[in-house]
C-alpha cells in the first residue's frame, strides 16, 4: 500500500505552494502558482479572492495527479490577510492584506492617549497588521453598506478552508493575535476591555480554534475539482511563519530562526510573555508558548520589484545576484533602505519608503543591487541587536528556510553583516512542510504537537560562515552605524512625500 501523504498548503501573498510530504517529512510532490497583490495605492493592498481560489485549485490538481493517497490538509497562510464574509460565506470585497495600511490613521486616531494601555496587553504595536480589529472599525466608518453585508470575518486560512469544504469559521489563536483583540499573556479569547474601542458588531468575530482543529471534510464537488479524496480531514493551520516555526523544531525558549520570503523575518521562541512591541508577538502553534517575530516587510520584495518594475528582462534573483557579484563589500559608498511598502519591525511605519542614499554618477546596477542585498541584511543585524538588548539572545547560527535562503551570495551576505553562521533547510517550503504536520496532527496521524516521531526540517550540508576579514568586518560595522541613523533623519520627508499621493 502507498504510503500515506500529508498536504501542506502555504498561500502568501506572491505565491501558493502545494506540498505533499510522507511520514519521514519527505517531499513527494510540489506544485506552485504566482499571486499577485492589487496595490490601488502606496498603502492600498488586497488580494482578488476569486483569482487566488482558481491558483489553489489548479496546484492541488498538480499535486494529486502525482499523489493518490492524501490523507490531510493543513493550512498556512500570509497574516493578517482579512476575508469579510456575507450570510452565505461568500466574500463582500477583496480581501484585505497584510501590507494595507489605509486604516493606520484611523486606529491612531481612535486609540488616542489610550496606545500605550492597548499595547500593554496587546503586546503588538496598534498599527494595520497587528490591529485588524482597528480596520474593521475603519470600514464600519468609511463603508457602512458594505459592513451592514458582513456575516463573519475569517482569516484567510479560514476562507480557504471554507472553500475547500469545511463547515466551521474559526480563526486560529496565532492570527487572533494580530486581531488587537486579545490579551496575549493570558489564553487565546476576545477581549472585551480591548473590543470597547472599536465600533462595529462584534458578533462577525467567529470563534478561536486551536491550530490543529479539523474544521470540516473535503467533499464531493471540490472532490470532482481537485482529485481530493472526498472525506479527507481540512486543519485549520495556522500564520505562515508560525508555521515555519513548527516545521523547524522551534520549541524551546532562547532559539530563532529566519524566514525569508516577500517579507523577511527572524523569529524567537519565547517560554514566558515576555514581549516587546518593536516585533509582532503571538500565540505559537504550541500551547503555552509564543513567538516574537522581527518581521521586515519587503526583503524579498526588493528583488521581486527590481526584476519586474527596475529591470523587468532580469527574470529572478539569481540573475539578480550575478550582478551583485561584479561589485563589492560595502556597494562602493551605497546604502539602501528596504522601505517599499512602509516597515514593520523595528520602526513600525507604513508611510516610510525606499530609498538608496550615496549615489554617485560613478554607481551601476551591480552597486545598486548589491547594495539592497546589504541593505535587507542591515535591518536584520538591527532586529537581532534588539533581541539580544531585549532577551538576551545570543545567536552563534540561525536557520534560514523559504526561497530567499537558496540565493548563496545574499545569505552570504547576511551571515557577514549578522556575525553569524547561517544554516539552510533542505527544502525551501518550510511554511507548507508545518501546515502538512499541522494537518496530520490535528487529523490524529501523530499522537499530538510534542510527538517525538513529528519529523522537522533537516539542514543542506552547505554553511555560510561569517566572513573573517577585519576590513570587511569593519565596513559592515560602519555602514550598519550609518543605516541605523538614516530613519530618524528621513522619516518626515518619507512622511511628506507620502502624503502627496
Amino acid at each position: 500500500m502507498m504510503d500515506k501523504a500529508y498536504l501542506g498548503i502555504d498561500a502568501g501573498s506572491s505565491s501558493v505552494k502545494v506540498c505533499a510530504f510522507n511520514f519521514h517529512g519527505e517531499l513527494l510532490a510540489k506544485a506552485s502558482r504566482e499571486t499577485k497583490i492589487i496595490s490601488k495605492s502606496s498603502v492600498h493592498h488586497e488580494l482578488d479572492l476569486d483569482e487566488y481560489w482558481e491558483h489553489v485549485v489548479d496546484a492541488i490538481k498538480d499535486v494529486t495527479a502525482k499523489v493518490d493517497n492524501i490523507v490531510s490538509i493543513g493550512l498556512s497562510v500570509a497574516c493578517p490577510t482579512l476575508v469579510l464574509l456575507d450570510a452565505d460565506k461568500k466574500p463582500v470585497c477583496n480581501a484585505i492584506t497584510y501590507l494595507d495600511g489605509r486604516s493606520e490613521g484611523f486606529i491612531h486616531q481612535t486609540l488616542g492617549a489610550e496606545k500605550e494601555f492597548v499595547s500593554s496587553l496587546t503586546h503588538n504595536s496598534p498599527s494595520p497588521s497587528a490591529c485588524w480589529v482597528g480596520t474593521l472599525g475603519w470600514l464600519q466608518q468609511q463603508q457602512p453598506e458594505l459592513m451592514k453585508r458582513v456575516y463573519k470575518v475569517t482569516l484567510f486560512n479560514g476562507y480557504l478552508a471554507l472553500r475547500l469544504g469545511a463547515n466551521k469559521i474559526g480563526i486560529d489563536p496565532t492570527q487572533a493575535s494580530y486581531s488587537g483583540a486579545v490579551a496575549l499573556a493570558s489564553s487565546p479569547k476576545w477581549s472585551k476591555e480591548l473590543l470597547k474601542f472599536w465600533k462595529f458588531d462584534h458578533n462577525i468575530l467567529p470563534p478561536i480554534y486551536q491550530c490543529i482543529s479539523v474544521v470540516g471534510k473535503i467533499n464531493d464537488v471540490i472532490s470532482e475539482i481537485t482529485g481530493l479524496k472526498e472525506g479527507t480531514p481540512i486543519v485549520l493551520g495556522s500564520a505562515d511563519t508560525a508555521a515555519s516555526a513548527f516545521a523547524v523544531g522551534l520549541i524551546d525558549g532562547g532559539t530563532a530562526f529566519e524566514s525569508t520570503g516577500t517579507s523577511g523575518v527572524i523569529t524567537f521562541c519565547l517560554e514566558n510573555p515576555i514581549f516587546d512591541c518593536r516585533f509582532m508577538n503571538r500565540y505559537h502553534v504550541v500551547p503555552n508558548q509564543w513567538l516574537a517575530h522581527g518581521a521586515m516587510s519587503t526583503t524579498g520584495g526588493t528583488f521581486g520589484w527590481l526584476s519586474e518594475s527596475v529591470w523587468p528582462e532580469i527574470n529572478n534573483l539569481n540573475e539578480l545576484e550575478k550582478f551583485a557579484e561584479k561589485s563589492v563589500p560595502g556597494a562602493n559608498g551605497l546604502i539602501y533602505l528596504p522601505y517599499l511598502a512602509g516597515e514593520r519591525s523595528p520602526i513600525w511605519d507604513t508611510k516610510a519608503s525606499g530609498a538608496w542614499l550615496g549615489m554617485r554618477l560613478s554607481h551601476n546596477r551591480n552597486d545598486l543591487i548589491r547594495a539592497a542585498m546589504e541593505g535587507t541584511a542591515y535591518g536584520m543585524k538591527q532586529i537581532l541587536k534588539i533581541a539580544y538588548e531585549r532577551w538576551g539572545f545570543k545567536l552563534d547560527e540561525l536557520l534560514s528556510v523559504g526561497g530567499g535562503s537558496r540565493n548563496l551570495l545574499w545569505t552570504q551576505i547576511k551571515a557577514d553583516i549578522l556575525d553569524v553562521e547561517y544554516n539552510v533547510a533542505k527544502t525551501s517550503d518550510a511554511a507548507a512542510f508545518g501546515a502538512a504536520m499541522i494537518g496530520a496532527t490535528g487529523s490524529g496521524f501523530f499522537c499530538g504537537i510534542n510527538d517525538p516521531d513529528l519529523p522537522i526540517l533537516r539542514t543542506e550540508d552547505l554553511s555560510f560562515k561569517p566572513s573573517q576579514d577585519k576590513k570587511t568586518k569593519a565596513l559592515y560595522e560602519q555602514n550598519y552605524h550609518i543605516y541605523e541613523s538614516l530613519y530618524p533623519v528621513l522619516k518626515n520627508t518619507m512622511h511628506s512625500l507620502s502624503d502627496r499621493k
